[in-house]
């Protein structure tokens, strides 16, 4: 297994599209804080004073985990098409008359897949940090030790969440006939994960202005509000320590899914056909 395991990462390591994936995240993480400075800069003075509460070197940090933009949309599939090359090279095929099992075959996609994806992601994230901070003050209130702990937390919840997307995209690898198709349903789930979020969130911000009188629909809408993987961008790194419930909504919905998926990838890799 670990032969296997570092075999895949070599081959990941050794194409092009992973540095590209790389290049892309660090571009878009140095633009998108210098496009608000210059924003805030040409909006004059008054705009100006109100930019500690508006923007944050904090906020910019963990908006890079978004699955609604920018990398979360384009890193996905450009390590899809990576990972998917196993298939159509006629990799996986070798690796079974190697002596290896489909199971065995299967967990290490998902764990290169996985681990490719941090990487990227953090690479972005940490960039967009680093960037923000010469522009703008982490957060707007003076930093302390609690805050330490919150940025630990909420980097946990957001690596969860990418082991969740990691598990999607393996099962559509281990699923798919090409690499096309993977991309074509990986971002059609995505979009309409994205789309009902969007919903539920336009949705609750009408029917919250009087709950009492709604208040068993705002309950069920909050509860699949919640449960949108696509959603935690709304509540990781916004608010200043988390609770029970918050850790429950977080955590829960992408472990469950990710255990299914991987559960249905495994199944399904299994009985493919490998030509």
């Amino acid at each position: 297994m670990k032969s296997l395991i570092k075999s895949d990462f070599r081959r990941v390591l050794k194409d092009k599209l992973f540095f590209v994936s790389l290049i892309i995240g660090v571009v878009l993480a140095l633009i998108t804080p210098i496009i608000y400075f210059v924003i805030f800069k040409f909006a004059g003075e008054e705009v100006e004073t109100l930019l500690p509460g508006l923007i944050t070197a904090k906020a910019q940090f963990f908006q890079s985990f978004s699955l609604n933009n920018n990398l979360g949309l384009i890193g996905p599939v450009l390590l899809s098409i990576i990972i998917c090359k196993d298939f159509s090279f006629g990799t996986v095929r070798n690796k079974i008359i190697a002596g290896k099992t489909r199971n065995e075959i299967f967990f290490s996609m998902f764990t290169v897949t996985a681990v490719s994806l941090i990487v990227i992601m953090l690479v972005h994230a940490f960039t967009s940090l680093g960037c923000s901070l010469i522009f703008f003050d982490y957060q707007a209130t003076p930093f302390v030790l609690a805050d330490v702990w919150y940025f630990i937390e909420s980097l946990l919840f957001e690596i969860i969440i990418l082991l969740f997307i990691a598990a999607l995209m393996s099962w559509l690898c281990a699923s798919m006939k090409n690499v096309g198709l993977v991309i074509v349903l990986y971002v059609a789930i995505t979009f309409v994960l994205i789309i009902i979020g969007s919903i539920t969130q336009v949705a609750l911000s009408i029917f919250e202005i009087d709950p009492e009188a709604n208040q068993a629909l705002v309950k069920v809408l909050t509860f699949f509000n919640r449960i949108n993987v696509c959603n935690s961008a709304y509540y990781i790194g916004i608010v200043e320590s988390y609770s029970i419930k918050d850790v429950l909504y977080i955590v829960l919905p992408p472990v469950i899914g990710a255990a299914g998926f991987l559960g249905l990838g495994m199944l399904k890799f299994r009985r493919k056909d490998l030509k």
